[in-house]
């Protein structure tokens, strides 16, 4: 309905502008030269201002008019001299020409004009994407302020949260109806530029896509620019995103490396500071024992602080370890490793546990050897000794036990078996709140010595478990490590 009240307008101009100039040619007397000059001139004006309708309908009323009015016999169409029909087909041809150069020339500057417009919006848009901070609202704004000058009506920028249908508005102007997050989760699942008509007049639904991933979607309601300068638009904000992104995972990894030159650093220096001490105590612990050898109570209470300090030391030791292979400093190297010198290393390891009570070893006689580094295995079970030797009465019996895992041929299971109360309630993560310590020992609810032999057991790539023992009395500590015959079997080609 305007496209039809513009055309008239257009057409009622041209008929009284050509009336015009006819009026004012007859009023002044002109020759025909004169008014067919005149009558161009107007015909030019016309195309320029109403396109290429309005010079036409211009052209032909100029026309009529020049015959009816200034070629004899006047107030007729009828031509009586046939050079005249020549001049007034040639102005009729010329005015026509005339009219639609103008016109092109006038649509061809309109067209330039709008992808200047479109080029300035488009590196406005690449300066303020790429010289905002890593705020994701900075895109947002960015994008709206091209697309203002693009001419939208109404849109916004949506990225996806994981999927299309999980839609995070960064920036949006005009409504937001139901229709449109439809559409958008659309444009994200088929990765395709949609347009569809509006009241707005067009809607264009251009995804943001990187590397075949799209992760948002960009929405301009009523634009007039070209599909080309929307394209543009929306590869620049994908760019920009996936910038963003990079800075945030540098940054992330940045902070990682400081924290791990951190780490390192106090690696060392509680490695140093606590190492030097516990040597001195060391030291003059053997002092004292070779001056209390006439005191039995003084040499009792110097063998147990050496005991602890030991004790001690390899807590340390133990600490750093984990601390090592969270850091990847530490890489275990895994050997085929028999349980039973695994269980000559613990004796050794441990003297005082085995010269207070009873510790039975039995290796059954399928058990298969455990591919593990054996300096992080034999720290498992040095731990896990000491616990339930802690955890029980004086004089409790303890027992290890090595076989194949009943369930699992390509494991290994090490049990520790106590005999007391046990450290049943000490462990897991997943043990009932309900559960008491044991009443005796150091330990606290989750033990410093259980933690570090299950993540021993962890970067071995077993698993650690606690349980009562079906009697009733006492625990059991089931270690399920890797078998070397699964290994070897494995490695070969």
């Amino acid at each position: 309905m305007r496209r039809r009240v513009g055309l008239a307008k257009r057409l009622t101009a041209a008929a009284a502008t050509v009336a015009s100039v006819t009026w004012a040619g007859k009023l002044a007397g002109v020759n025909e030269l004169t008014i067919g000059f005149a009558f161009l001139i107007a015909v030019l004006l016309l195309s320029l201002w109403g396109g290429g309708r309005a010079g036409a309908a211009a052209s032909l009323i100029a026309t009529a008019c020049f015959n009816f009015f200034f070629i004899p016999p006047f107030y007729t169409f009828t031509i009586a001299d046939p050079a005249n029909w020549v001049a007034l087909g040639t102005f009729l041809v010329t005015a026509v020409i005339t009219s639609r150069l103008v016109t092109a020339a006038r649509v061809q500057a309109t067209t330039a004009e709008a992808r200047r417009t479109e080029l300035e919006a488009l590196y406005g848009l690449s300066i303020d994407l790429f010289t905002a901070t890593n705020r994701t609202g900075a895109l947002g704004e960015a994008a709206g302020r091209a697309l203002s000058m693009l001419g939208a009506g109404a849109g916004g920028l949506v990225l996806f949260d994981g999927s299309p249908f999980r839609q995070n508005v960064i920036w949006w102007t005009g409504e937001r109806g139901d229709e449109i997050e439809d559409m958008i989760a659309g444009v994200g699942r088929h990765k395709e530029t949609v347009a569809i008509p509006s009241p707005f007049g067009q809607d264009v639904f251009v995804p943001l896509t990187v590397g075949g991933k799209t992760t948002g979607a960009l929405v301009v309601r009523g634009s007039s620019a070209s599909r080309e300068a929307l394209d543009s638009v929306g590869r620049l904000v994908a760019l920009a995103i996936e910038r963003e992104r990079f800075i945030e995972e540098r940054a992330h990894l940045q902070a990682l490396e400081e924290s791990d030159a951190l780490r390192t650093s106090l690696l060392r220096a509680v490695s140093h500071d606590l190492s030097t001490p516990l040597t001195s105590i060391s030291i003059r612990t053997e002092s004292l024992k070779r001056q209390a050898t006439a005191q039995p109570e003084l040499a009792e209470a110097v063998d147990a602080i050496g005991s602890e300090t030991i004790r001690l030391r390899r807590r340390i030791d133990n600490l750093l370890a984990m601390a090592r292979l969270e850091a990847g400093r530490l890489v275990p190297r895994p050997e085929p490793t028999p349980p039973g010198d695994l269980f000559r290393a613990i004796r050794e390891s441990v003297p005082p546990v085995f010269d207070s009570c009873h510790v039975a070893v039995r290796v059954e006689p399928d058990c298969p050897d455990a591919f593990v580094d054996p300096s992080l295995a034999l720290e498992i079970f040095v731990n896990l000794v000491e616990n339930a030797h802690r955890a029980s009465p004086p004089g409790a019996a303890i027992e290890l036990i090595a076989r194949r895992h009943p369930i699992e041929p390509q494991q290994v299971r090490i049990e520790v078996i106590d005999d007391g109360p046990g450290i049943a309630g000490l462990a897991l993560a997943d043990a009932p709140a309900n559960l008491s310590t044991a009443e005796t020992g150091d330990l606290p609810r989750r033990g410093l010595g259980l933690e570090i032999a299950r993540s021993l057991t962890t970067a071995s790539g077993g698993s650690l478990s606690i349980a009562n023992r079906a009697s009733g009395r006492g625990t059991v500590a089931r270690v399920d490590l890797p078998a070397a015959t699964l290994a070897e079997e494995v490695s070969e080609p």
